[in-house]
């Protein structure tokens, strides 16, 4: 079962004020379609991180370039290899096990990173040793097996975030100048994923790029967002006018730019709730 939001737009159903607090949403609206019309003219330009591309949308211009290539994607299967065979030995018959693993070992290997690689098949090797030799898993041996892990995943994150860094700037650097559009008419988005990983990267470096530019005074947390449940440039699109018009309120009437980027309500709300909780 699932209960739809409410429309409050043009609550007090009961009160005059109900149809002027709608035609504030209608009048709002149309506003945010202004800003929609400066996006779709190519005013402003929108830079996405989405799955494993990077998208630059520019009005009708639209660019994508793929973030996590080979060298990502041979380093993420390195890590899972580790976890497989975890698995692999606790939820499996034994003997279905040590033969399934025994047929990996020699295919472990990634011209991405050789070394670890090696690492990788001779832990899974002696993790498969002990099972064959106590004829069962016992979660000392899983705890040894995750030890001899954990430098492996360290070096193993380093070279991903090494490589998607990499190719993220340098994607930037090819949109930037084939877009003359300044970084302060620019939005950076990262589309919300299951993995935390692909959000905080992305922030981290569209924070950087926006920081070190030259065209930008303003905040540049105005400029980079993370967007949970978004799949589309339109969704973006969405977000960015609501963004500008919620900022040009804000400039206007609550003296500062980023006042409607809280709850307008939660600094009154601390004065309220600490009179109703007050200290002993």
């Amino acid at each position: 079962m699932s209960s739809p939001l409410k429309d409050t737009a043009a609550e007090p159903v009961s009160s005059p004020l109900g149809k002027i607090n709608q035609h504030f949403h209608q009048c709002y609206a149309r506003r945010k379609q202004d800003f929609k019309n400066k996006l779709s003219q190519g005013e402003v330009l929108l830079i996405i991180r989405m799955d494993n591309r990077l998208v630059a949308s520019c009005g009708d211009d639209i660019q994508e370039f793929t973030v996590n290539g080979e060298t990502y994607h041979q380093l993420k299967a390195l890590a899972h290899s580790t976890l497989a065979a975890y698995y692999t030995l606790l939820h499996s018959a034994p003997e279905y096990a040590v033969s399934l693993l025994a047929n990996w070992l020699p295919q472990i290997k990634s011209e991405a990173a050789p070394e670890l690689a090696s690492a990788i098949a001779a832990i899974i090797r002696q993790l498969l040793g002990d099972a064959q030799k106590h004829g069962t898993i016992n979660h000392l041996q899983i705890q040894r097996y995750a030890n001899a892990l954990e430098p492996v995943f360290a070096q193993l994150l380093v070279l991903s975030a090494e490589d998607e860094v990499k190719q993220l700037h340098r994607q930037l650097t090819l949109l930037t100048s084939r877009f003359d559009i300044p970084t302060s008419d620019s939005f950076f988005i990262v589309f919300g994923g299951p993995q935390a990983r692909s959000r905080e990267l992305a922030k981290l470096v569209f924070t950087k790029w926006c920081d070190e530019s030259d065209d930008l005074l303003a905040d540049s947390r105005h400029h980079v967002r993370y967007f949970e449940n978004a799949t589309t440039i339109a969704d973006a699109i969405e977000l960015v006018a609501t963004l500008m018009a919620d900022r040009e309120l804000a400039q206007t009437f609550l003296g500062r730019a980023e006042g409607l980027e809280q709850d307008v309500l939660g600094k009154a709300a601390e004065k309220v709730i600490a009179r109703c909780w007050p200290r002993p």
